[in-house]
């Protein structure tokens, strides 16, 4: 691995960890506050953005996939 390797791999893992206290704080303040229509909202959200922070790979082949179902092979 290279330096621009690791500094993309140590800053997904920060970025993933800071998601996720993010994420359970936001949660934890909708809970106690008894706000659960906003709570539900902010996990599905939540949810989808997290696919695209934890598995973007995925989401690439999707769109790929997806891009040659539409408009053909190129």
């Amino acid at each position: 691995m290279n330096f621009g390797e690791n500094i993309q791999e140590w800053f997904s893992t920060q970025v993933g960890a800071l998601f996720l206290v993010i994420i359970g704080a936001l949660a934890i303040f909708f809970l106690v506050r008894r706000e659960f229509s906003k709570f539900v909202g902010f996990a599905i959200f939540a949810m989808i953005v997290g696919v695209f922070v934890f598995t973007p790979d995925s989401v690439k082949d999707l769109g790929s996939k997806l891009w040659t179902t539409v408009f053909g092979s190129s």
